[in-house]
């Protein structure tokens, strides 16, 4: 555990739980939290017993540690919102050249399930406009359905990318 952490442990500001739990959020990670949506850790001021966030509409935002250990989810490198923050050519890339790796990213970001609207959500804005996204999706929910899968369901193309088109 890092020495600053076990220094607020030992002085009761955090408890154990909390401190592996920001071992994870170092400055420069990027996390989500449920109210405020994505975010990056700019800086830990542990003096101060804060860790101070960037989220998309409030930055500079500073947290009591043990409020941001129990309310941040960390977020991998591979994780959709990380991968679009950090190389947004590359998922503008994929979504012309492998938009079913695109949607199964995208699944295994929140967990194996989304509708459409929650996939616009992510891809609408920074990857594509309103209208380029309708015509996207369409196309490649074709692509996700295909011949071998049951055109009743239309979730099911969604649900399955994420086990693996």
């Amino acid at each position: 555990m890092d020495a600053e952490l076990e220094k607020l442990v030992e002085a009761g500001k955090l408890t154990t739980k909390s401190a592996g739990q920001l071992e994870n959020l170092k400055a420069g990670t990027f996390c989500l939290h449920k109210s405020w949506g994505f975010g990056r850790v700019r800086e830990w001021n542990l003096l101060l017993n804060q860790i101070v966030i960037d989220f998309a509409t409030k930055k500079s935002h500073p947290m009591q540690a043990q409020y941001a250990a129990e309310n941040l989810t960390p977020l991998a490198p591979q994780h959709f919102l990380v991968r679009k923050a950090t190389d947004l050519a590359s998922i503008k890339n994929l979504t012309r050249e492998d938009p079913v790796a695109l949607v199964q990213n995208i699944l295994e970001s929140l967990d194996g399930r989304a509708s459409a609207q929650q996939i616009g959500d992510w891809l609408i804005g920074d990857v594509f406009t309103e209208m380029e996204w309708k015509r996207w999706w369409e196309s490649t929910r074709k692509t996700l359905k295909g011949p071998d899968r049951n055109p009743r369901r239309r979730s099911v193309a969604c649900r399955r990318a994420a086990g693996g088109i």
